[in-house]
């Protein structure tokens, strides 16, 4: 068998990202020759003996000593041993797609779930030739980007998910708002995600966000953008959608059209500046309204409410709500059966018993 002097690999296609040299009868003094955009790498029976960056290398005993220890290798002649030679590209791979629709949200501020689809482009470059080897390629001896993007599909689509709510969460932004922060959002995503790419030994590069899309039939959808356009109009009469909300709660309480009579003057608020007035003259008489408890109710599947606590002891008794209904107080941090909230828990211990038994003998 001829000795192999001269190991390269002319690269013609940037797609591949692994090549493996077809022989192996490697002898001393064989020239190694690697390219700048290249890293290649000595296998002897699975072990990875040396790594040689870009240049011309003269195998020796010298630069191979892991190989040397392995096989007893003598210093000098054209002493041959078997081993595998895998080159790795490290070009950057850009104008990579990702896209990915009907994943589920839940909207931070109103807690409801939405429907969304989002896509873009990203960018990839192998920064530790090692690893990726290791976890990726196996015994494959060819490998493209496409190897890339089928290992990390369901990686992309679960970290642009969780991000997004993050993100929402974390920066007070609402969907209508995501427009116009997909710079902001795809640094995020994109830092999320190098974690996972990390242990790979791949480099991610240029995440973008290009579109994210909502699909308008989607119930969630309708109740978050009906939420975010009362909150608009709440913004521009100086009162928050909170207060709004305890407005009502003291509306339901107390029975009375106060709560009401205070909206209906603020949407003449644009009529002019006297009746502008008279809302800031009505918000000050007004009485604090009282600190009172709402709550998401579960239903068939599907999120109702939110109800005060008044009308949540009227379901109750209606037997609309029992004690292994889900519940999500407003303000809280996950769903609960009713049983186990505190304030559910006195109503149905003041519920009262059922008819007593008919007396003895009757």
């Amino acid at each position: 068998m001829a000795l192999i002097k001269s190991i390269y690999w002319e690269q013609e296609d940037r797609e591949e990202l692994v090549y493996k040299f077809p022989f192996n009868n490697i002898s001393l003094g064989s020239v190694l020759t690697v390219n700048e955009s290249q890293e290649a790498l000595f296998f002897k029976s699975g072990v990875l003996c040396d790594t040689f960056g870009a240049g011309r290398h003269t195998l020796s005993t010298a630069n191979l000593p892991v190989l040397k220890k392995l096989l007893n290798l003598p210093s000098g002649g054209d002493t041959t041993f078997t081993a595998e030679v895998w080159f790795v590209s490290k070009l950057e791979k850009r104008n990579m797609y990702w896209g990915t629709g009907g994943l589920r949200i839940v909207d931070p501020y109103f807690q409801i779930p939405i429907k969304i689809s989002a896509r873009g482009q990203y960018g990839i470059r192998v920064s530790d030739s090692a690893l990726f080897m290791k976890k990726l390629i196996g015994t494959l001896s060819y490998v493209t980007t496409e190897l890339i993007e089928d290992q990390f599909r369901i990686d992309v689509i679960e970290t642009v998910k969780v991000s997004i709510a993050k993100f929402m969460k974390e920066n007070n932004v609402n969907i209508n708002e995501l427009g116009v922060s997909y710079k902001e959002l795809s640094k995020s995503i994109a830092k999320d995600l190098q974690t996972v790419y990390d242990e790979y030994g791949v480099e991610l590069l240029n995440f973008n966000v290009e579109d994210i899309g909502f699909d308008e039939n989607d119930k969630g959808y309708q109740t978050v953008m009906e939420g975010v356009a009362e909150q608009a109009k709440l913004s521009k009469l100086g009162v928050s959608y909170a207060q709004q909300k305890q407005f009502d709660i003291a509306q339901t309480a107390a029975g009375n059209e106060g709560a009401g009579n205070f909206m209906g003057i603020g949407m003449g608020l644009s009529m002019g500046n006297a009746v502008g007035q008279m809302v800031s003259n009505t918000m000050q008489v007004m009485p604090q309204a009282p600190q009172m408890s709402s709550f998401y109710v579960a239903k068939n599947g599907q999120t109702t409410g939110p109800f005060t606590i008044d009308v949540i002891q009227g379901m109750i008794k209606q037997g609309e709500v029992i004690a292994t209904t889900y519940v999500y107080k407003v303000g809280g941090q996950a769903w609960v059966l009713a049983i186990d909230d505190a304030e559910l828990s006195r109503l149905f211990a003041m519920m009262a018993p059922p008819p007593p038994p008919p007396p003895v003998g009757m």
